[in-house]
């Protein structure tokens, strides 16, 4: 009997440490995200990130900027240019002041790169730096295919013949989630191949830089160079092309999406600019103020608040006032939703469109014409 006693005191003891160390187990907080391998991935395609230098002419007579000058003065109608003839004699002795320098990344095998258009802009000549598979440093001549300004995204292209060149493919940008680890690469202040790691900050982001914007926020340090090297995901995809730096903080930066640029790549290939859809619809956000203001019954959506008769979205029967529920199948909370969804579209294709007009669901499906660009001179 005794002994019976012992034994269960024992057992009780176990059972009261087992349920104790459950509770203690349960009472920790969650487990701290781990690092990605970023030695891995930056070996694998690190040398897929090439240096851009381009060159622009300042010499009088010459071709600069793609504008034929019969004199020496360097001007058009930005204050840069104005500025530029202070430059004028000191760079046609001095070489550093023609030269410009960015990133760029490998994204196949054919040597074609994507970049940005600033990083291109009026330049005579591009020189691509690269480190080929077998670790071989090389210099190539680029030229640049395509340009989106709008976007402020270039496509180069070099001839690598029979160079082993090492690539890294496009990734998902909308899988992006804020938290996610990324990667950027680039040479920045002139130090090739530097490598910072940080997370997605935001997405959608849109700062009046460019018409078309929809920037991913990272908190990586990006600095002057960085510009055209790529943001790589923890499987080594391209899933955004650095564009800005929010100066003087270098730990804030954003890159413009490959959802942007995946669709139109042979566009860029064959027809040197991206065709782009248009709807031609005005669509406001919906607030409890706006809501109260138009009598809505709702207090968050979207509302169309203009249209035109001749666009495809008039001749589909779009009409002002109605809210949308969905474009292509995808729901959209905001008037930027629809708006990207439509820019990732190509001129001909029909998308449904779900909209909720006197209580009642109405399917519309407008077919997307092409998006005009802006008539610039310059």
């Amino acid at each position: 009997m005794r002994s019976a006693l012992h034994t269960l005191g024992h057992s009780a003891i176990a059972v009261l440490l087992l349920v104790s160390c459950a509770a203690a187990h349960a009472a920790e907080p969650p487990a701290t995200p781990t690092l990605p391998n970023v030695r891995a991935v930056v070996k694998q395609r690190g040398k897929a990130v090439v240096k851009i230098e381009t060159f622009e002419h300042y010499l009088p007579g010459i071709v600069r900027r793609t504008v034929r000058l019969a004199n020496p003065f360097p001007l058009r109608s930005t204050l840069r240019d104005v500025a530029s003839f202070a430059f004028f004699v000191p760079s046609a002795v001095i070489y550093p002041l023609r030269k410009h320098i960015g990133s760029g990344v490998l994204i196949d095998g054919e040597g074609h790169l994507l970049t940005n258009h600033h990083v291109v802009r009026g330049a005579d000549r591009i020189t691509v730096h690269l480190t080929d598979a077998k670790g071989v440093r090389r210099r190539f001549k680029g030229k640049a295919l395509g340009r989106d300004p709008q976007t402020d995204i270039a496509l180069v292209k070099i001839k690598p013949k029979d160079v082993p060149i090492v690539s890294a493919p496009l990734g998902d940008a909308d899988a992006l989630e804020p938290g996610d680890w990324i990667i950027a690469i680039g040479t920045p202040l002139d130090l090739t191949g530097s490598v910072t790691v940080g997370v997605v900050s935001g997405r959608h982001r849109q700062l009046g830089a460019n018409a078309l914007e929809d920037y991913i926020q990272v908190e990586a340090a990006v600095n002057p160079g960085n510009s055209g090297g790529p943001i790589l995901n923890t499987r080594g995809e391209v899933v955004g092309i650095v564009a800005l730096g929010m100066f003087p903080a270098n730990n804030i930066g954003f890159a413009v999406s490959t959802a942007l640029i995946t669709p139109f790549l042979d566009d860029f290939k064959t027809r040197r600019r991206p065709r782009r859809g248009f709807l031609g619809v005005s669509l406001t956000d919906i607030t409890p103020h706006v809501a109260k203001r138009k009598k809505l019954d709702v207090e968050a959506g979207v509302l169309v608040s203009a249209v035109k008769r001749s666009t495809p979205a008039g001749r589909a029967g779009l009409r002002r006032g109605d809210i949308v529920v969905s474009v292509a199948g995808h729901k959209v909370a905001k008037a930027r939703d629809a708006q990207m969804i439509v820019l990732r579209a190509k001129p001909g294709t029909a998308i449904p469109i779900v909209v909720r007009r006197k209580g009642k669901l109405v399917t519309l499906t407008p077919t997307l014409r092409k998006r005009r660009v802006p008539f610039r001179i310059f």
